[in-house]
Formats: C-alpha cells, structure tokens, sequence
C-alpha cells in the first residue's frame, strides 16, 4: 500500500541527521518508551470515550512510533519494518491453526489450551514450576497485580464474585488504620499494598481496567481542580483559602 511506503518515507526523512528534524534524529528506542506508553494510553482513552474521530488521530500516532522504533532498529542494522509484519503474518497463521490450516470451531477452553501449547513451543513461556513466570516485569505494578489475580483464577484460587474482594478491602482498610495508630511505618506499608491488590482484584472481578480506571479517575480530578482554580485569582489565594471554601467550590465542579 502506497500510503504506508509514504510514511516509511517520512519517518527517514525526520530521522535524517542533516536536514531532519534535530530533536527525533537524537532519540533511540529506549528514549521513546514514555511516549509509546503515552500513544498506547491515547488510544485507550479514544476507544473508552467512544470516540471514532479521536481513535482515528490516536491509532496514526501509535503507528508513527511503530514506524519510529522499526526505522531506528534498522538504523542499527537489526531489522525493517518490512520484517516486523512478515513476522506477524506468520505468527498470526502459526496461532491460528483453526482458522487458516484445519477450519474448526473451538470452544473458550480450547482456545485457551491450544493458545498455551502454541507459545510454549514459540519458547515464549518458561517451563518451570512458578506458574507467575511469565509475569512481564516491564508493566505497572497495577497491571502485575492483575495479572497475578488472573494467573490465580485460573489455578481456582479466587473469590467466587466481587463481594469476595469487597470484603477483603473493609479488612484491609482496617489493617490500614490499626498499623497507623500502631506508627509502624513497614506494617502502614505493607498493609497499604495488601489494600491496593484487593482494589485491583475487584476491578478484575467487575470486568473494570485497573489502569484505565485509574488514569481516568486522575484526569477527572486534575480537570474539576483546573476548574475550581478559575474562580480564584491566582493558585496562592486558593492555597490560603479554608477548607469549608475549597469544599463549596469542589462540590460545585462534581456537578458539572
């Protein structure tokens, strides 16, 4: 396709050292890895907020950086875009067996155990005896602790449903508040991420991202902040104002 060879284009001429674009020239793989993070997030929003317009902008971002670390990969005499999609080609038909080699309709479940026994023969699962293995240490803590309530699901150690995780939440709040008034700063620790996990595996057992509920909940909260800030003259005069005034003001922007 024509519009892709375009882009393959672009990108080396941003990338040229000479006559380039200065600040992209210098960058590396490792360099760009917040803002791949950042694009892949983009996208995530997009498709949350039911946003087509917006998915379509954010999708061409993310692949400007997929383009990005191939260029700079070839750069370095490793690999081509041209053979990252060869190699997805192939293993989209090694993965799919059912659809393109002997047409079958399996179920969830094996689905699931010929999806396992593929990517143990790929070599991409340890063999060994800890079933959190494959934990991908590169992610968020927030997603490793889902990842971990998943792994124990499948090893039919879990809550039946969320009120398992609901309770489990009351009494490690109460842990919390027992260790503060204990001043005991490891136990306030270690308590408090016995808290998280808990909220994490509600949002698992409620079909809810942890992350994206998170990022959203920050967004909200910094948006409803900026807006109260309007009706002050600057931040130090909200700073010194009391707290029935922040309050009145916050309570306000919940209802917008």
């Amino acid at each position: 396709m024509k519009e892709i060879n375009t882009l393959i284009d672009l990108v080396k001429k941003i990338r040229n050292t000479e006559d380039g674009c200065g600040w992209n020239s210098k960058q590396n793989n490792k360099s760009l890895l917040p803002y791949l993070l950042e694009e892949t997030y983009e996208v995530i929003d997009a498709i949350k907020n039911n946003d087509d317009i917006e998915l379509k902008e954010e999708l061409g971002d993310l692949l400007f950086q997929i383009i990005l670390h191939s260029e700079i990969a070839s750069e370095r005499n490793k690999f081509k875009i041209k053979d990252v999609i060869v190699n997805l080609n192939e293993k989209l038909i090694r993965r799919h067996p059912h659809v393109f080699k002997v047409k079958e309709r399996l179920t969830d479940e094996e689905l699931e155990k010929q999806w396992r026994k593929i990517k143990k023969l790929e070599g991409k699962e340890i063999d060994i005896d800890s079933p959190f293995s494959k934990i991908n240490n590169s992610q968020s803590i927030i997603l490793q602790a889902l990842t971990i309530g998943k792994i124990s699901n499948h090893l039919k150690f879990d809550w039946k449903n969320f009120e398992g995780p609901v309770a489990k939440i009351k009494e490690e709040l109460k842990e919390v508040i027992n260790e503060k008034n204990k001043n005991n700063p490891e136990k306030i620790e270690e308590e408090v991420g016995d808290l998280l996990f808990s909220v994490v595996q509600l949002a698992r057992h409620l079909n809810t991202n942890p992350e994206i509920a998170l990022i959203r909940a920050n967004k909200k909260f910094a948006k409803r902040i900026n807006l109260i800030l309007q009706d002050f003259e600057n931040k130090e005069d909200f700073i010194k104002s009391n707290n029935k005034i922040k309050e009145k003001y916050w309570n306000k922007v919940k209802k917008l």
